[in-house]
C-alpha cells in the first residue's frame, strides 16, 4: 500500500504548493535550494523561500492572515525600481494557468492594503531576519533605494556589525576613495561574496568580490549571514554577503520601469548621468508558465578627493637648536588632488518556467557587471629631509640634527607644549651639489645642473672652499610636483541554471550549475618633477598651510617656479596588471520531509567547483631620472654634462653625455626632452585655496603619463639616452613575456568538493516547557585541492664568490698588515660538497605544487519561541576561509650564505679533529608566498534575543564569539627544495598558518514606525543599531597578497615588517564601536530619510606604504539623506544627498610602540565631494 502523509500535513503541503504558484518576494536566490511547500514564518504567515532562511511555519498570532499578500507585496517590492508610496487596493486572483485560489481560501478576492516604499523594505527585511535558519541581516531593494547609497558597500555599512574601508588600498593612505572599497564584518575582512547564492569574485589577488563592481540598481536584496548552516557554501569566516537580483516570477504580471538620475559633486562641479531600466513579464501556456526579466543599469560618477598630509614624523631628541626635549617634525607636507571618473554598467537577465502541475521550476540567470575607474591625480610635496629606510625607532640626536633639517637663516621653529611642530621655514643641509678640481674653485662644467642663464641651480656654498660670496651651508628644501594616472577596469559575469523538482509531496530536488568569468586590467603611472624652495609651514590651524618661498642658495631662471627650467625629472614609475579567472560549479540538494514529529526534514547535498585564476601583477617599476643622489658626475677631472639634460626644458639633443650617471663615462646620446612634456598650471585652489600659497608650478603633462607608448618614448633609457637607473617602462623591460616577468605571474587552480547533511527539527507545535523549539543540526565536509604553477630560481653561488678553487692570501688586518695566526687558505669553492655545487647553479626551473586539505564543519542552530513576539537564538558552527589567491603564488628564489671567509671560527666551517677546515656548509633562505597554506577555521557561537512587536517594529540584542585556528600571518617555515637531484632545506619567510586567537562582541538593533501617534506624526520612524567588537589576540597578517616578486611581507618607507616595525595592539580595520542612526518619515506622497553612520577610531594599516609607521583613522561620522515625492501613480521624483556634513577622514601616525603608549601624531586630512542626486522614476 502506498504510504500516505498524515492528512493535516497533506493539506498544509497542498496549500503551500499552490501558494508557490504565487509571485515570490524579490529575496530569493535561484541557486539556493528553494523548497516549495515550506512557509517562512512571518508576521502574516506569508511565505518567503530562501536557502538558509528557514523552514518556518505560520506563527501563533491574533493577526489576520492575508491570503494573496505575498503576490501583492512582491509587485510592490519589484517596483522598488520605481517605488510607489501610496496605499493600493489590488486583486489577488492568480493567473489562469495557476491553481484556483478557492483551493487556498474560500474567498478568492481579498481586499489587501499594500505597504510600499520604505515600510515595505523594512518589513521584508524584518521577516527574513525573523524566519532565518541562522543569524542573518537583510537589505531589500527598496531599502537600498531609500537613501543615497550608490554602491553595495555603502548600503552594507547600515547593517549591524558591518563597516567599510574608504581608501583605495589599506596600505596606501595617500589615496582616499570617493566610494567605499572594502567591507569588514565584525572586524574581519575574510568575507565571502555570493551572487544569487553562487560564487562571485574579481580577478585580483584576493578571493572575493570588489564591491564597487556591482550596480546596486540591479539588486533585489542583500543578505548578510553571520553564522553557518550546513547547506551554506563554505568560505565566509567573517560572514557571507549574498547579492540577489530579481526574477520574473517576483511580479504578478508585466512590469516596466525606467529610472534616470543626475549626479552632482560639490568639488568636481560636474553633472553626470545615471539610467536604469527593467522589463519583466510572465505568460501562461499549455505547457506551463514562462517568465522573462531584463534589468540594465548605467552609471557615471565624477568625484574629487583631496588630501592634506604630513610625512613621517622625525623624532628629535635633545636638539639644542630646537630647545631640547623631544620634538616632532614632519619630513614632508603633501597636498593631493585626485579626480575619479567612474563608469559602471550592469545587466541582469533571467528566464523562468514552471509546469502546470507545480512539480518543476527552472530558472536561468545571466549577470554581468563592468566597472571602470580612472584617476587623474596631481600632488605637490615640500620636503626638507628624508627618513627613507630609517628604522622604526630611529631618533635624531643633537650631533646629527643639522644634517637633516635647518630653519631658514634668521628664523626658528615653534613647537607646542607636547613638542609638536607648529610653524617655521624649513630648509635643507646643502649636501653634494657638484665638485671642483681647480685650486681656484672654478665650478664651471662641474655642477649637477645649471639654469638657462648659466648659473648653478644650487650655489655650492661649501664651508671648506673658503667662499665669501655666499652663506650659509644650506639650501632650499625639495619641492616636488607629481602627475599620476590610473586606469582600472574589472568585469565579472556569470551564467547560472537552476532546476527544482518536487516528485512527491515529501521529496524535493534542487539542481544548480554555474559558470563565472572575471577579468581585470590596471595601468598605473606617475612622474615626479623636483625643484627647490624654502618651505614655510604653519600647522596651527585646522589644516597645515604651506607657503612656497624663494630657496636659500637657489638660483632660478626668469619666471621662477613657473619656468620649466627650474625643474628636473626626478623619478618615473609605472605598473601593470592583467588578470583573469573563471569557475565552473555544480550542486545538488535533496530534501525529504519526515513527518509531523519532532524530526521535520532531512536535507543532503553535494557541490563541486573548479576555479582557475591567473594574476599578472608587475612590480611598481620605480626609477630615477635626473635625481642628484643617483649621479656622480664631475669627479676625476671629467666635466659634468648634467646641465645638458638636467632641466625639464632641455629639448636639444646632445652627444657624448654621461646619461647613465657613470663617472667618467660620457658616451651616451641624449635625445632631448619632448617640448610638450611640461604642463605649467596653478595648484592654489586645493582645499578651497587655503592650504597652499605659491605661484604657477610645473607638472608633467597627463597626456604622456596615461599613454604607455608615449610614456616609454618620453622617459625610457633606450629612447632618451639618460636616466640614473636606466629605467625602461613595463612592457619594455628585458626578460618579459607579454609585459610580465616570471616572478610577476601567479597561476593557481583550485578544485573543491563538498557534501553535507542537515536535519531540521521542531516547530511551533513542538514545545519544551511551553516554549516552541525549532532549529537544525548538520555537518559539511569539504575537500580543497590547490595547484600552483610557477618557477624556482636556484641559489647562485656566482653572485657571492667565484666558482673556482684557488689559494687565498692572508687577509689584511686593521693596521693594513697581513694578519697572523689561522686563516682560510683557499677559496670557498674548494670546501663545498659536490651536492652544494650542483644545488647552486643559478638556473631556474618550472615548479608545480599540489596540495590537498580536508575540513569538517559542524553546525547547530536553535530557535526558541518565548512567546508570540519574543524569540531566542543560539547558533554554533565551525567556519572556514581559504587563503587569498595571491598567497598561493608559487615563486621561490633561493638565496645562499656561506661562512665568513675572514673568520675561521664561523660555525658554518667543517673542521677535522685537529681543527683544520675541511669543508663548508651553506645556509639557504628565501622570501616567497606559500602554496602549502591551509584554510583558516573558526569555531563560532552567536546568541541573539529578538523582539518583534509590529510589522515594522523589532529589537534585537546579539553577542558573538569566534576562536580561530590556522590564522594566516607572516612567519618562517622550512621547505625542502630539490635541484639537480639534490635536496636542501630552505628557511623561507612568508605566509604561514599561525596560532589561534579570538574575537568577540555584541550587536543591538531597533526599528519601528510610530504608528501610535496621531496623524500626520504617525509617519515618523527610526532605525538604530550599535556594534561592539573586541580583538583578543589576533595579530595583523603583515602580508600583501600582491607582489611583483617572491616577497610577501608588507613594507613601506624603505622598511619591511620582517625587519622590525612599530608595535601595534589592534587589528587592521577593526573599530571597537560603531553605530547607525536613521530617521524616517513616510506619509501619503512624501517620504524622507536621514541616515547617520559612525565608527570609532581604528588601525588603518600596521605599516603605511610611504611612512613606515602604523596609521590610524580617527572616529568619523557620515550623514546621508533623501526626500521622495510621488507625483503620480507612474512618476516619482527624489533628491538624495550624501556626505552632507562634509566629513573629513582624519589620520594619525603612531610614532612609538603600543607598549610605550602608542603615541599618535598628525598625519592627514582627507575629504571628498558632498554629492546630490536628482532622480526621476517612471513605472508602467
Amino acid at each position: 500500500m502506498k504510504h500516505q502523509a498524515p492528512a493535516s500535513r497533506r493539506v498544509r503541503r497542498e496549500e503551500a504548493r499552490r501558494q508557490d504558484a504565487w509571485p515570490r518576494l524579490p529575496v530569493q536566490s535561484a541557486a539556493r535550494p528553494l523548497i516549495s511547500g515550506r512557509k517562512l514564518r512571518t508576521l502574516e504567515g506569508a511565505r518567503v523561500s530562501e536557502r538558509g532562511l528557514g523552514r518556518g511555519r505560520p506563527m501563533r498570532t491574533t493577526r489576520i492572515r492575508m491570503a494573496g499578500w505575498m503576490g501583492c507585496a512582491s509587485v510592490a517590492a519589484l517596483l522598488s525600481a520605481a517605488p510607489a508610496l501610496a496605499q493600493e487596493t489590488v486583486s489577488t486572483a492568480p493567473a489562469a494557468s495557476q491553481a484556483s485560489p478557492s483551493d487556498v481560501i474560500a474567498d478568492n478576492q481579498v481586499e489587501t492594503v499594500i505597504v510600499t516604499g520604505q515600510r515595505a523594505a523594512l518589513k521584508s527585511a524584518q521577516q527574513i531576519k525573523r524566519g532565518a535558519d541562522t543569524i542573518v541581516d537583510s537589505i531589500t531593494a527598496s531599502d537600498i533605494g531609500s537613501f543615497p547609497d550608490k554602491s553595495v558597500a555603502e548600503a552594507l555599512q547600515r547593517v549591524p556589525g558591518v563597516t567599510v574601508n574608504r581608501y583605495a588600498s589599506t596600505s596606501d593612505t595617500t589615496h582616499f576613495s570617493a566610494e567605499p572599497s572594502g567591507v569588514i564584518v565584525r572586524g574581519l575582512s575574510q568575507v565571502r561574496s555570493e551572487f544569487n547564492g553562487r560564487d562571485t569574485f574579481s580577478a585580483n589577488s584576493s578571493r572575493g568580490l570588489s564591491w564597487g563592481d556591482v550596480s546596486p540598481e540591479l539588486m533585489g536584496g542583500v543578505d548578510t549571514y553571520k553564522n553557518q548552516t550546513a547547506e551554506l557554501i563554505e568560505g565566509g569566516i567573517a560572514g557571507t554577503v549574498d547579492l540577489k537580483t530579481r526574477l520574473p516570477f517576483d511580479s504578478a504580471g508585466r512590469v516596466i520601469g525606467i529610472t534616470t538620475s543626475l549626479n552632482y559633486g560639490t568639488l568636481s562641479e560636474q553633472v553626470t548621468p545615471e539610467v536604469s531600466a527593467i522589463y519583466a513579464n510572465r505568460w501562461a501556456t499549455e505547457i506551463g508558465e514562462f517568465g522573462l526579466m531584463v534589468n540594465g543599469a548605467h552609471s557615471e560618477l565624477n568625484t574629487i578627493s583631496e588630501s592634506s598630509q604630513f610625512g613621517r614624523m622625525g623624532i628629535f631628541k635633545d636638539v639644542t637648536m630646537f630647545g631640547g626635549g623631544t620634538k616632532y617634525i614632519p619630513a614632508w607636507y603633501r597636498l593631493a588632488h585626485t579626480e575619479f571618473d567612474r563608469t559602471r554598467n550592469g545587466v541582469a537577465a533571467a528566464g523562468q518556467w514552471r509546469d502546470n502541475d507545480q512539480k518543476f521550476l527552472a530558472t536561468v540567470q545571466f549577470n554581468k557587471s563592468s566597472y571602470e575607474n580612472i584617476w587623474h591625480e596631481r600632488s605637490v610635496q615640500g620636503s626638507a629631509f628624508s627618513l627613507y629606510n630609517r628604522g622604526p625607532h630611529f631618533e635624531i640626536t643633537n650631533a646629527d640634527a643639522n644634517t637633516y633639517v635647518l630653519p631658514a637663516p634668521g628664523t626658528t621653529f615653534k613647537f607646542d607644549d607636547e613638542g609638536n611642530f607648529e610653524s617655521g621655514i624649513m630648509t635643507s643641509p646643502l649636501g653634494w651639489v657638484g665638485n671642483t678640481t681647480s685650486a681656484s674653485n672654478d665650478w664651471a662644467g662641474y655642477l649637477i645642473g645649471q639654469t638657462s642663464t648659466g648659473e648653478p641651480v644650487i650655489e655650492p656654498c661649501y664651508g671648506w672652499t673658503g667662499r665669501t660670496d655666499c652663506a650659509p651651508e644650506q639650501r632650499g628644501g625639495e619641492l616636488s610636483a607629481t602627475t599620476r594616472y590610473n586606469y582600472n577596469k574589472q568585469t565579472t559575469q556569470d551564467l547560472g541554471f537552476n532546476l527544482k523538482w518536487d516528485p512527491t509531496d515529501r521529496l524535493r530536488f534542487n539542481f544548480d550549475v554555474q559558470k563565472v568569468k572575471a577579468k581585470l586590467s590596471n595601468y598605473d603611472a606617475d612622474v615626479g618633477l623636483v625643484s627647490y624652495a624654502n618651505l614655510n609651514i604653519d600647522a596651527t590651524g585646522d589644516h597645515p598651510v604651506m607657503t612656497v618661498l624663494p630657496g636659500t642658495n637657489i638660483n632660478y631662471a626668469p619666471g621662477g617656479l613657473a619656468n620649466p627650467n627650474a625643474w628636473r625629472f626626478n623619478n618615473v614609475n609605472n605598473h601593470l596588471e592583467r588578470s583573469e579567472g573563471d569557475q565552473f560549479a555544480a550542486r545538488i540538494d535533496v530534501q525529504y520531509d519526515l513527518g509531523d514529529g519532532w524530526l521535520d526534514s532531512l536535507k543532503v547535498g553535494a557541490r563541486h567547483a573548479d576555479r582557475e585564476q591567473t594574476v599578472r601583477w608587475s612590480v611598481y617599476n620605480w626609477g630615477g631620472i635626473a635625481n642628484a643622489w643617483g649621479c656622480d658626475q664631475g669627479g676625476g677631472g671629467v666635466n659634468s654634462t648634467d646641465y645638458l639634460w638636467y632641466n625639464v626644458d632641455r629639448t636639444a639633443p646632445a652627444a657624448n653625455v654621461n646619461g647613465d650617471c657613470a663617472a667618467g663615462n660620457p658616451t651616451t646620446t641624449f635625445s632631448g626632452w619632448d617640448r610638450n612634456l611640461p604642463d605649467v598650471r596653478s595648484f592654489n585652489d586645493i582645499f578651497g585655496g587655503d592650504v597652499l600659497k605659491t605661484g604657477m608650478l610645473t607638472f608633467a603633462s597627463m597626456d604622456f603619463v596615461k599613454d604607455l607608448e608615449k610614456f616609454q618614448k618620453a622617459f625610457g633609457y633606450s629612447n632618451t639616452g639618460v636616466g640614473s637607473s636606466r629605467w625602461e617602462a613595463v612592457c619594455y623591460r628585458a626578460g618579459e613575456t607579454n609585459c610580465f616577468l616570471p616572478q610577476e605571474i601567479t597561476d593557481v587552480s583550485e578544485k573543491t568538493n563538498a557534501a553535507y547533511f542537515m536535519l531540521k527539527f521542531g516547530g511551533r507545535d513542538h514545545t519544551i516547557g511551553g516554549f516552541g523549539i525549532s532549529g537544525n543540526i548538520g555537518l559539511r565536509y569539504v575537500e580543497t585541492q590547490n595547484e600552483s604553477s610557477g618557477s624556482l630560481v636556484h641559489a647562485d653561488f656566482g653572485k657571492n664568490d667565484v666558482r673556482v678553487c684557488q689559494p687565498r692570501g692572508r687577509p689584511m688586518g686593521p693596521d693594513g698588515l697581513p694578519i697572523s695566526g689561522a686563516y682560510v687558505p683557499q677559496s670557498l669553492w674548494c670546501y663545498l660538497s659536490a651536492d652544494d655545487k650542483a644545488f647552486t647553479d643559478g638556473l631556474a626551473s618550472a615548479s608545480t605544487v599540489r596540495q590537498k586539505h580536508h575540513n569538517v564543519l559542524p553546525s547547530f542552530n536553535l530557535k526558541i519561541d518565548l512567546n508570540d513576539e519574543w524569540q531566542l537564538r543560539l547558533a554554533a558552527s565551525r567556519a572556514m576561509s581559504r587563503p587569498d589567491i595571491g598567497y598561493l603564488k608559487n615563486y621561490v628564489q633561493v638565496n645562499m650564505a656561506g661562512p665568513d671567509m675572514n673568520n675561521v671560527n664561523d660555525p658554518l666551517w667543517v673542521k677535522d679533529s685537529a681543527g683544520n677546515i675541511t669543508g663548508a656548509n651553506l645556509r639557504y633562505t628565501a622570501e616567497s608566498y606559500n602554496p602549502y597554506l591551509k584554510p583558516m577555521t573558526a569555531d563560532q557561537i552567536d546568541i541573539s534575543l529578538e523582539h518583534y512587536f509590529a510589522e515594522v517594529g523589532s529589537f534585537s540584542l546579539a553577542v558573538f564569539y569566534k576562536k580561530f585556528n590556522d590564522y594566516i600571518q607572516y612567519g618562517g617555515f622550512n621547505q625542502d627544495v630539490t635541484v639537480n637531484g639534490v635536496t636542501r632545506t630552505v628557511f623561507t619567510r612568508g605566509p604561514v598558518n599561525g596560532d589561534g586567537a579570538k574575537i568577540r562582541g555584541a550587536e543591538a538593533a531597533y526599528q519601528r514606525y510610530f504608528d501610535f501617534l496621531p496623524a500626520p506624526f504617525d509617519g515618523f520612524g527610526i532605525q538604530a543599531n550599535f556594534t561592539y567588537v573586541e580583538n583578543k589576540g589576533i595579530t595583523n597578517s603583515n602580508l600583501s597578497n600582491a607582489s611583483g616578486g617572491g616577497g610577501s611581507n608588507t613594507s613601506g618607507g624603505g622598511l619591511s615588517q620582517a625587519d622590525g616595525a612599530v608595535q601595534v595592539d589592534s587589528l587592521e580595520g577593526l573599530s571597537k564601536y560603531a553605530y547607525n542612526l536613521v530617521g524616517m518619515y513616510e506619509k501619503g506622497r512624501w517620504a524622507v530619510r536621514a541616515a547617520y553612520n559612525w565608527r570609532s577610531k581604528y588601525l588603518l594599516t600596521a605599516m603605511d606604504c610611504c611612512l613606515a609607521f602604523p596609521i590610524w583613522q580617527d572616529d568619523a561620522g557620515y550623514l546621508d539623506a533623501s526626500v521622495r515625492y510621488r507625483a503620480s501613480d507612474n512618476l516619482e521624483i527624489s533628491l538624495q544627498g550624501s556626505n552632507l556634513l562634509n566629513t573629513e577622514s582624519v589620520l594619525k601616525q603612531q610614532v612609538n610602540d603600543a607598549s610605550a603608549g602608542g603615541l599618535l601624531k598628525d598625519n592627514a586630512w582627507n575629504r571628498t565631494d558632498k554629492r546630490y542626486l536628482l532622480t526621476f522614476r517612471f513605472k508602467y
